[in-house]
């Protein structure tokens, strides 16, 4: 059963589906749909969290064998399975079939960063439609971008006209994640049931600070490192969610890495144009390509995994670190170990 990321709340208020599908290349609804499903999880009993990621060469045995030995606290598990390219493959495909074949108790969720319609043509994926919910997360298009807001809004106890929605669309540039930040901090300054007017915004957006997660992807695609080292600083010092400033980083890469191997076979422009990059975009994305190779995107993804297990764990200082090595190395095209011991001289690692 398919179901989009806005109506996935209302879903999750009846029992547990028994396999979960969420995928797609935005980022920010992705996370959000498997935190709503998790937080689902927890209220209905599902205590116990299993994580197995199915990256380069995975045993898919342990899919099956991850809930084969009882659990000595609780009844069922939730199972996550990270399966970064959307493609399990004939094993794993099988692996997948047979899961939701099969009776169980316990309840699957699959993360997908990557997503291809024509993966909804598969047998595994028909099986686990025909099973359980599919939360496609597709990008949210520019012409869509000032309703989103609106809901979003809405959702935070605020209002706001038709020109408000559009100001901050056209400012946003189709960042989405950056549009759910700027909905965040207008919840924080102003009061329940309140209705933004277009001179507010204004007013709002001039006082925002610089040193956000969206700015410091732009500052590494333009290569601008001690922009960016200042950036990260200003970050570390405003204690921001750590997570949105790796899914950030993450979404621009993936873009960069599409418009790598696309401009080569159709020109940046229809590149540009298949990939549905912003204008102000194209700038900043046509700079890092000079510079960088799908060899250093990948490089860097990597780091980027690495981040998000240490953005979520006790390692706050190690995080700063580490992202400070990923951005002047993605900023000069250098590779991470050229630059990952001469940080600290004037980065996080100096003032934490």
């Amino acid at each position: 059963m398919k179901v989009f990321p806005d109506r996935l709340p209302a879903t999750l208020e009846s029992p547990l589906a028994s396999v979960y599908l969420v995928a797609g290349p935005e980022a920010l609804l992705v996370e959000e749909a498997t935190d709503a499903i998790r937080s689902a999880a927890r209220a209905q009993g599902v205590s116990e969290r299993v994580v197995l990621d199915a990256a380069g060469r995975f045993d898919w045995d342990s899919l099956t064998q991850s809930t084969e030995t009882g659990s000595l606290f609780a009844s069922r598990r939730l199972v996550e399975l990270n399966l970064p390219t959307g493609k399990p493959g004939k094993e794993g495909g099988s692996a997948l079939r047979e899961w939701v074949g099969e009776p169980r108790d316990d309840v699957l969720l699959i993360k997908c960063a990557a997503w291809e319609m024509a993966s909804e043509k598969s047998v595994w994926f028909k099986a686990l439609d025909q099973a359980g919910v599919f939360v496609p997360c597709w990008a949210v298009k520019p012409h869509q971008l000032p309703k989103w807001i609106v809901a979003r809004l809405r959702s935070r106890g605020l209002s706001i006209d038709g020109p408000g929605a559009q100001f901050l669309a056209d400012r946003l540039e189709g960042n989405l994640l950056a549009a759910a930040q700027e909905v965040e901090r207008l919840a924080l300054f102003y009061p329940q049931n309140h209705r933004l007017s277009l001179a507010e915004l204004k007013e709002a957006v001039s006082d925002n600070a610089r040193f956000d997660a969206y700015r410091l992807t732009e500052l590494v695609l333009t290569g601008q490192s001690g922009a960016a080292l200042r950036c990260v600083r200003g970050l570390f010092e405003t204690d921001v969610y750590k997570p949105l400033v790796v899914s950030a980083l993450s979404r621009e890469l993936q873009t960069l890495g599409s418009f790598l191997l696309l401009s080569k076979s159709v020109g940046e422009q229809q590149a540009f144009q298949k990939l549905g990059v912003w204008q102000s975009r194209q700038g900043p994305l046509q700079m890092a390509a000079r510079r960088l190779s799908v060899e250093h995107l990948t490089e860097a993804m990597v780091q980027l995994s690495v981040l998000d297990r240490m953005s979520k764990s006790s390692q706050s200082v190690y995080f700063w670190i580490t992202l400070e090595r990923v951005c002047v190395a993605l900023c000069t095209g250098e590779s991470m170990a050229l630059v990952g011991t001469s940080l600290t001289d004037e980065g996080i690692g100096h003032v934490a």
